[in-house]
């Protein structure tokens, strides 16, 4: 089973776990009116079916948003290898870049693989390929973001994810309106509004907690493409900086 079903069968587990201990907690809390509203808002009754699906979206995008934050932040540990000099006023020649090549090449033998330095290998290749500091740029520019784009591909199923919530309390309020219109015959009657009332705190209760996991998860999302941005930004930078900028072929 791949690191995907594993997440996945998690999130479903753990979904139905939560609706469990909500039908349990709204159970015991029927003496308390407020509390129980509460509990129930949230899905703890046997409907609650749609904010349990709800809860496993939101806890699969989540396990996929960790792991992906784990490995950018994991990926900055390049830049403590000391790979390129950072010295001022220091300028490089076309044999420091080789040596550089090399220099990475032996540190990745060692076990430290990382983003940074596979940049780095390819900079100097170019480099050496043609002794053009403008190419080696461009190349740098396009490697960049074909990384990104990857990675940023690997976070379809988080956007499906955020979608899928939304989707999900838009259902959850069209059963509910849908039952309450369909017992429209029942209003006059004692019996009748109590159910009429169920189907419309279901309606909107699925809403509001559609509105709230996909506010969360949104916030998280974001905050993940903002240190996304920050890494290749600082990538790029550091690059440029401390190798293509200070190329000099002496006449």
């Amino acid at each position: 089973m791949n690191s995907k079903a594993i997440q996945i069968v998690i999130s479903l587990f753990s979904a139905i776990a939560f609706w469990f201990v909500l039908m349990v907690l709204s159970s015991f809390s029927e003496s308390v009116p407020g509390l129980n509203r509460f509990f129930q808002l949230l899905g703890g009754n046997i409907n609650g079916y749609i904010q349990a699906l709800m809860y496993a979206a939101f806890l699969y995008g989540t396990f996929d948003l960790r792991n992906n934050h784990q490995f950018i932040k994991g990926q900055y540990g390049g830049f403590n290898l000391n790979l390129l000099p950072t010295q001022d006023q220091l300028v490089i020649t076309p044999k420091e870049v080789n040596d550089i090549k090399l220099g990475t090449i032996e540190v990745e033998k060692r076990g430290f693989n990382f983003l940074v330095s596979t940049f780095i290998k390819k900079a100097c290749t170019q480099y050496r390929n043609d002794q053009s500091v403008s190419d080696t740029l461009h190349v740098l520019e396009a490697q960049v973001n074909n990384s990104k784009g990857e990675i940023e591909g690997n976070l379809e199923m988080v956007k499906y994810m955020i979608n899928a919530i939304m989707s999900l309390g838009f259902i959850g309020t069209l059963i509910g309106l849908s039952a309450a219109i369909g017992m429209a015959d029942l209003a006059k009657t004692e019996e009748g509004m109590p159910k009429i009332t169920s189907s419309l705190n279901f309606a909107f209760d699925t809403t509001l907690v559609a509105l709230f996991l996909g506010l969360l998860l949104n916030y998280y999302y974001h905050r993940y493409l903002e240190d996304l941005d920050t890494f290749y930004a600082r990538t790029k930078s550091y690059i440029i900086d401390n190798l293509i900028s200070r190329i000099y072929v002496p006449r």
